[in-house]
């Protein structure tokens, strides 16, 4: 699950390129451009980096625990199955699975000849040669999961990992730790905090994706104020808390 962890630190070297331009060009007093779109650009992308790490750290830990590489998480005390284990792929996207399972002989003997060549079929062998070609090949068929790679993406590409309930629900799929709690630990904060704090960021993302970051009260054209120390400081609160978030989980 690294490299979820490796794009979201190339995403946040893009906004803080985003800041740094902004607070290039500004220094040059003979400019009368407003700049205060690249801060608006910047929080955006630095929201957005984050959904992006839920979504594919989520997918990609899901992916481990069908392999067998992660374990399951653990049942919440009023259910008797993991979120997890809960999680609907249809039976279309496990047909496949199905199929090899029904004809396992000739998946079998299809490995075999690609591994070990035609030649190796035709001859006779003890069964302690077969076993770790056959394990072999079972071991590299599971981890050739891209049906259900497929599945986790199309169902979680509908939605939004950006409020903290939102982002809870999605590692509770691979991990049973108190996500917030522990997160809050790490952060000297209390976990009341550390989710106000990123509801209020999400917020005002939101204004500006859905509402052109325009400030109603005023008149026509007036937007919310911003400015690189908001921008910055919104920008290390979301890397401290998916940083913690990796270390967790």
């Amino acid at each position: 699950m690294l490299s979820a962890l490796d794009q979201f630190r190339i995403s946040i070297v893009r906004v803080r390129d985003l800041i740094s331009i902004h607070n290039s060009i500004k220094t040059q007093s003979a400019l009368t451009v407003d700049l205060s779109d690249l801060l608006r650009a910047a929080l955006v992308l630095a929201v957005s980096a984050l959904d992006y790490y839920i979504h594919e750290v989520v997918t990609l830990g899901i992916l481990e625990i069908h392999r067998g590489q992660r374990p399951e998480p653990s049942p919440s005390p009023n259910t008797s199955q993991s979120a997890f284990a809960r999680f609907k792929v249809s039976l279309g996207g496990a047909r496949q699975e199905r199929l090899i399972a029904i004809d396992i002989a000739s998946w079998l003997e299809d490995e075999i000849e690609q591994s070990q060549g035609n030649s190796f079929l035709q001859e006779e062998h003890n069964l302690s040669i077969l076993i770790p070609i056959i394990s072999s090949g079972v071991m590299s068929r599971m981890n050739n999961a891209s049906w259900l790679e497929d599945e986790v993406r199309e169902s979680l590409g509908y939605q939004s990992f950006q409020h903290p309930d939102k982002i809870a629900d999605a590692i509770r799929l691979i991990s049973d730790k108190k996500l917030w709690d522990e997160v809050s630990i790490k952060l000297d904060m209390s976990a009341k905090d550390v989710k106000q704090q990123l509801i209020a960021i999400v917020d005002r993302r939101n204004k500006i994706a859905h509402e052109a970051d325009i400030d109603p009260t005023f008149g026509i054209g007036s937007r919310w104020n911003i400015d690189e120390i908001l921008v910055n400081d919104a920008v290390n609160f979301i890397e401290k808390v998916v940083e913690n978030i990796h270390q967790i989980i």
